[in-house]
């Protein structure tokens, strides 16, 4: 339903802010006024975070958004920022998938010779860093509270589907990530709480007292998206 609604979000704005290669406006008195246009930024959005699978939890969908900027004056290099935010909570069955996550990132395109004009697509290395926050329950007896630090690098390749404003995009970065969290589960008792599952005196109880370590894949993605608005610049 999220990846349904972002697609007619970018049909709209195709309507809006169509994109033409080269845009005549006049010529007068011996002066060529061609103009080119060049898109400003991208919006795009992972298809397999729509379609996530986890263990003991089920299928369950993870709206993420991402935003790539396009310097008007750099040649190969281009910023950009993804935000996820699944926030399901599923009381009946205590199953909670809540995560708040950003991840801040740079681009280096390695465009060919004959496609200098339109750099910013085909193979890129890229380099992220990210923080989240979450809150994930699979049962009444497992859950994790917590925040997540990362950093990675990664490789991918962008393809424009044709003279549109439309491409595809398709990475995978590896890397590392440390994330302070604390299990809890649910008390089945009559004030309907949730505890954290700690045994020992409560004043030398100490928030985030457990850590994870992951070192391996952090992020695959084939994301659909397009261009929007346009650098205006004579030639």
């Amino acid at each position: 339903m999220f990846l349904q609604t972002l697609i007619s979000a970018f049909l709209a704005l195709q309507l809006v802010f169509p994109l033409a290669g080269e845009d005549s406006v006049s010529v007068r008195a011996g002066v060529d006024t061609t103009r080119t246009r060049t898109p400003v930024m991208a919006i795009s959005t992972n298809i397999p975070y729509d379609i996530t699978w986890i263990p003991e939890y089920g299928i369950t969908s993870i709206p993420s958004f991402t935003a790539e900027f396009y310097p008007r004056n750099a040649k190969h290099f281009t910023f950009g920022a993804d935000v996820e935010w699944p926030m399901w909570k599923h009381w009946d069955t205590h199953r909670f998938m809540q995560i708040n996550n950003i991840t801040l990132w740079t681009r280096r395109y390695f465009p060919k010779r004959e496609d200098q004009e339109q750099r910013f697509k085909g193979l890129y290395l890229l380099a992220n860093a990210n923080v989240a926050r979450y809150g994930i329950g699979l049962n009444s007896n497992k859950g994790w509270l917590g925040e997540a630090l990362g950093a990675s690098l990664g490789i991918g390749h962008k393809w424009l589907l044709g003279k549109s404003r439309w491409f595809i995009d398709v990475g995978l970065a590896l890397g590392v990530e440390y994330a302070p969290y604390d299990a809890f589960f649910y008390g089945g008792d009559a004030t309907g709480w949730y505890y954290y599952d700690y045994i020992g005196d409560p004043e030398e109880f100490q928030l985030r007292n457990k850590r994870f370590f992951w070192v391996g894949p952090t992020r695959v993605y084939i994301s659909i998206g397009a261009d929007l608005f346009n650098h205006k610049k004579k030639r």
